[in-house]
């Protein structure tokens, strides 16, 4: 995989409570040839899609301001359960705070809204080779 620029093959994880962003998150991803997207409105979702998925998830990419359980409060579930599954957040805390207390967490990778489908490629590549690299 070397060098190829297309993310096919990959289980992608999208948790937003806004469907707008979802979709376009979702757009985004199979602009990049994502095959398997699985979509979730929350966290209580997304936990059950993770159970759910026969072929497991590569990625979760999920926004931090959600009503009922946080993107921060799902990341620590998944963290529990498999540390070394990337964890890319989505938020519109640009604060130095929220950064700080995203990677204390130990949240793999942060993009602030808006998002940019190249930004959105070059951290999912970033955090899988990351992920190979540990061996995740």
């Amino acid at each position: 995989m070397e060098g190829a620029t297309s993310l096919d093959g990959l289980n992608v994880l999208v948790v937003d409570d806004d469907e707008a962003m979802r979709m376009l998150v979702c757009r985004m991803l199979k602009r990049m040839r994502v095959d398997r997207i699985v979509e979730a409105g929350g966290g209580e979702q997304a936990l059950e899609r993770l159970a759910a998925a026969p072929e497991g998830v590569d990625i979760v990419i999920c926004d931090w301001n959600m009503p009922g359980m946080s993107g921060m409060d799902l990341f620590k579930q998944v963290h529990a359960n498999q540390p070394k599954l990337p964890f890319l957040m989505l938020t519109g805390r640009a604060d130095l705070e929220s950064v700080v207390a995203a990677k204390k967490a130990g949240v793999h990778g942060y993009i602030v809204k808006p998002i940019s489908p190249q930004e959105l490629k070059t951290k999912i590549t970033y955090l899988l080779g990351s992920a190979a690299a540990h061996g995740g």
